[in-house]
């Protein structure tokens, strides 16, 4: 095992700590007599870092509460009316954004979670899935973590994915548009079925059956692509719209496999593997050093995520650390 002398010496920590650093480092490696001793002079060093240290730990305990209790999965089947009355959903809001927005003021704090409620009309927690059924026949499966807002007129269908990750099987109307907005990118049904997954930096589009349109708001590279049954496409995207865009072909029975808990990774990255998993993971999961940008192929299974964990560990030679039963960390050996 390296010791804090030699990962010093080899340039992999930093001369200065922050308290989150040193519960990490110190979980690691619980028997370096030489770490303890540095850790106990950071410590001492300045009231600042026992302050933090102390902060430190009282989050990790409150998120190891909030992250404790039960949410098994669920398999519920719900049915949006088309159009649906908007206008009871509104005064619901309104009511209860006004005791939510006073409680928040209250105590100075306005959680990105409970605005992510105010706008979504269907959620899903971790580990579960829902899925939605439209009136006029059409599916949504929402992936855990994953959150829906839509809107119909008698023109068109909109939906929103907020967050996560979803797959559509549309029934195709000529007459009223299917399209999907995730942030600067908007995918519109053309009779199929088809998955689509957002996160911070980029939106994936995989088509199963028929085809999809694809297209960028506000870029100025432009993007307007068909993509059929096999294709996928990641958008890269930032303030100005789309960034990038990367195309592939992928099997179309491999298309949101998620939604049998399984997750397929093929020539991607340690990251994109892990990015896969943390939905279904009660927790946090911390990539260390460059192992994110590691490349990896595997399937992995999506049930038992800690056990999905361990197998992408393997596949890299890399250590993984279990911290507490909220907190996993991957490093590079």
């Amino acid at each position: 095992m390296a010791t804090e002398q030699q990962d010093r010496a080899d340039g992999a920590i930093p001369s200065q700590r922050t308290a989150t650093e040193w519960l990490l480092a110190l979980n690691e490696a619980p028997d370096d007599v030489l770490l303890q001793r540095r850790f106990q002079a950071w410590l001492t060093d300045d009231p600042a870092h026992e302050r933090d240290w102390i902060s430190v730990n009282s989050m990790f305990d409150q998120l190891g509460s909030a992250l404790s209790s039960d949410t098994s999965p669920l398999g519920t089947s719900t049915v949006v009316s088309f159009p649906p009355d908007r206008r009871v959903k509104r005064r619901r809001l309104a009511l209860v954004a006004f005791g939510l927005a006073a409680a928040c003021v209250a105590v100075g704090v306005f959680s990105p979670e409970i605005l992510l409620r105010f706008r979504a009309d269907q959620m899903t927690g971790v580990a579960q899935q829902r899925e939605v059924t439209l009136a006029d026949g059409s599916t949504i499966r929402l992936a855990p973590s994953s959150a829906i807002a839509t809107h119909f007129t008698t023109g068109r269908r909109d939906v929103r994915l907020l967050r996560g990750e979803a797959f559509f099987q549309v029934v195709h109307d000529t007459k009223r548009p299917f399209v999907v907005t995730t942030g600067a990118v908007q995918t519109t049904d053309v009779g199929t079925a088809f998955d689509i997954r957002r996160n911070d930096a980029d939106t994936t589009v995989a088509v199963r059956e028929g085809a999809v349109q694809v297209e960028g708001n506000g870029s100025s590279r432009g993007l307007s692509e068909v993509l059929h049954a096999g294709d996928e496409i990641r958008v890269s995207t930032n303030e100005g719209g789309v960034s990038g865009v990367a195309r592939r072909h992928v099997e179309p029975e491999e298309v949101a496999l998620w939604t049998s808990a399984r997750a397929m990774v093929r020539d991607r990255t340690v990251g994109d593997a892990v990015d896969a998993i943390r939905p279904w993971f009660h927790g946090v999961i911390i990539l260390r050093g460059d192992i994110a940008r590691q490349p990896l192929t595997g399937v992995y299974n999506l049930s038992d995520p800690l056990e999905a964990l361990a197998a992408v560990a393997h596949a890299q030679g890399a250590a993984m650390y279990r911290i507490s039963p909220w907190i996993v960390v991957l490093s590079a050996r």
